[in-house]
Formats: structure tokens, C-alpha cells, sequence
């Protein structure tokens, strides 16, 4: 009979070579590897990330996937949730249900931990994982052109890269800028420093050419105002997250004219990127349309159903930004 364990060093060493293809985002497979080695051995995944593999009578790899188990706010209520991610199965293997008894077994674990919810990311649409209970939650992505932005830099605000030592700041700021929404990962210090070395770790090794990595701390006079995580590539600017240490939309606004002024300094006039609705009024000159996602569709399973009422489902209520993506 089949059952989920903890992955070894050497199933995940045979799962990573054959998802590199799939999941390498143009890294060797010697970077692939040791990219998620690193993540895997820092002290939030320690303690939060598990790698799961459903495994057969005889010791073969059914199916596997990655489990994260970040805190998340829904209404008022503060928790953890399990984090789907990486669900595969070998190719010869596939269309006999692994995944699902896979998905299903770690769902009811989740359950047993009294985990509050389970998130997850789909590139397959969402009638698979709506037969385990996950709805979709708003995905919408917004394309279009910068302008010549050296009119619309702002004396007031300053840009430097990110340090360690302002990690706490960007998770307060984070909480400030989420806290109208109903449901918003909770990311701690130790978080950011995860999500922080999973950036700077892929741009370390990707041979990409003209790709820019910016996590920008910006600051008004000597005080912490805000901060924009971005990548430029070739002409385009893909923006990743905002957030302002008050929380309004207006400041984060502010900072998106400002950090788009400047990414056209640096050559792009494209703009593509994950934006909370509530932004997009104050960025007109942009031009902006907002298309539906084909990929990356977040989908919420409520494990506590007390938990619906608090739950508002639209664009601003359940908006998840880039960085939250597993």
C-alpha cells in the first residue's frame, strides 16, 4: 500500500533531474540543484518546508511535492496554512491517480496539524483542485507602457538596495499594506530572509543577459517610507511587490511612479506585474489593461469553514501578491 514520507536526499535528488526541465527557469542542473539546497537548509524552511514523497510498496516514487507552512491572516484570525507546491509525477506513471491520493494525503495531515487553510498555485486551470475543495481566489495580471519618467521623479523618496537589517521593516510595512485585505500571508523577519535569498540565490545563477534584480528599501529624508521588489529584463519592467510603511495606497502609488520613472532611465518601457486593485487609478499614465492569469491561479481551501464569513472574495479582499507564489 502506498503512503506519503519525507523525501530522502536521494528520491529528491531523482526528482530534481527530472524536473529541471520543467521547473528550472533556465538554471543548469547543477544551479537547479543547489539553488533549492540552500533554500531548503535556511532557517525558516527548516522549520516551515517539507518535501513529500508518495511512495509505493516497493520504494518507487508515485508522485511528490513540496509542502510550506506560512502563517496567514483570514479576517481576524491568524494561523497556519499549508502550502502546496512542485506537485509531480513521473512521466511513465502519470493518469493513475498518484497525484490526487498525493494531494489528498497531505490535505488530511494538514487537517490533523489543525492547520487554519491550504493554499496553492496552479498552472492546470482549476477543476482538478476544485475536487478537493479549493476555490479560486481573484488572478488578474496588468500589462503596459511606461513613459518617459524624468518628470515624475519624486525629491522626497530615495532608493537603495535592501539589507538584512531591513528585513523587520519590510515586514512591518508588508502587514501595513495588507491589512485591508481578508486573507494575506503573515511573513515575519525569518520569512523575508527566505524570500529575500530565494531572489538574490536564482539571479546569482541564471546566465540570463540584461537582467536587472532590484529589491529597493525607499526612504523619505532618513526615515523608511517603503519598498519595491522588481526585475528588469531587457525592456520590460516586471514588478513583483509594493509596500509602504502606512499602508495607504496613495504612498504606494507614489512609490510605483517614482520606481517606474527610474526602470525607464534603465531602458525598459514595458510594464508587467501582480497588482492589488486599489493601485491602479493612481497609475493612468501607464496604460494599463488587466488580463486574466493562465498560470500561478491561487486557489484557498478553508479548513475551518467558520472561517467563510471572514473571507470577502475579490479583487482587493484576496489579492496575493508575486512574492507569496510557492
Amino acid at each position: 500500500m502506498a503512503r506519503l514520507v519525507l523525501a530522502t536526499r536521494a528520491q529528491i535528488d531523482r526528482i530534481t533531474r527530472e524536473t529541471h526541465a520543467l521547473w528550472g527557469g533556465g538554471l543548469s542542473y547543477e544551479d537547479y540543484r543547489d539553488l533549492w539546497e540552500e533554500l531548503g537548509s535556511s532557517a525558516w524552511a527548516t522549520r516551515w518546508a517539507r518535501y513529500y514523497v508518495w511512495e509505493g510498496e516497493d520504494g518507487q516514487i508515485l508522485s511528490s511535492l513540496k509542502l510550506y507552512r506560512p502563517q496567514l491572516r483570514v479576517g481576524s484570525r491568524v494561523g497556519r496554512c499549508a502550502v502546496l507546491g512542485a506537485v509531480f509525477t513521473p512521466s511513465r506513471l502519470r493518469r493513475r491517480g498518484h497525484a490526487a491520493e498525493t494531494v489528498q494525503a497531505v490535505l488530511e495531515e494538514s487537517e490533523q496539524a489543525e492547520d487554519m487553510a491550504a493554499l496553492l498555485f496552479s498552472d492546470i486551470g482549476t477543476a482538478y483542485y476544485a475536487r478537493f475543495g479549493f476555490r479560486a481566489l481573484p488572478a488578474r495580471e496588468q500589462v503596459g507602457r511606461l513613459p518617459p519618467g524624468a518628470s515624475l521623479l519624486s525629491a522626497d523618496l530615495r532608493f537603495r538596495s535592501v539589507e538584512a537589517q531591513d528585513l523587520p521593516f519590510l515586514a512591518s510595512a508588508h502587514a501595513a499594506s495588507s491589512a485591508a485585505r481578508s486573507v494575506a500571508v503573515v511573513r515575519d523577519a525569518e520569512h523575508w530572509k527566505f524570500l529575500w535569498t530565494r531572489s538574490c540565490s536564482f539571479f546569482a545563477r541564471t546566465t540570463a543577459r540584461a537582467t536587472q534584480h532590484d529589491w529597493h528599501l525607499v526612504q523619505r529624508g532618513s526615515e523608511p517610507a517603503g519598498y519595491v521588489i522588481s526585475v528588469v529584463a531587457g525592456n520590460e519592467w516586471n514588478l513583483r511587490e509594493v509596500g509602504s510603511a502606512d499602508g495607504d495606497p496613495a504612498t504606494m502609488t507614489e512609490i510605483l511612479i517614482h520606481a517606474g520613472a527610474l526602470a525607464y532611465r534603465s531602458g525598459a518601457r514595458r510594464v508587467y506585474g501582480w497588482l492589488p486593485e486599489e493601485l491602479q487609478a493612481g497609475l493612468a499614465p501607464w496604460r494599463l489593461s488587466n488580463v486574466p492569469r493562465r498560470r500561478a491561479l491561487p486557489m484557498l481551501k478553508l479548513q475551518d469553514r467558520a472561517l467563510e464569513r471572514q473571507l470577502v472574495v475579490s479583487p482587493r479582499g484576496a489579492f496575493i501578491p508575486f512574492q507569496d507564489q510557492f
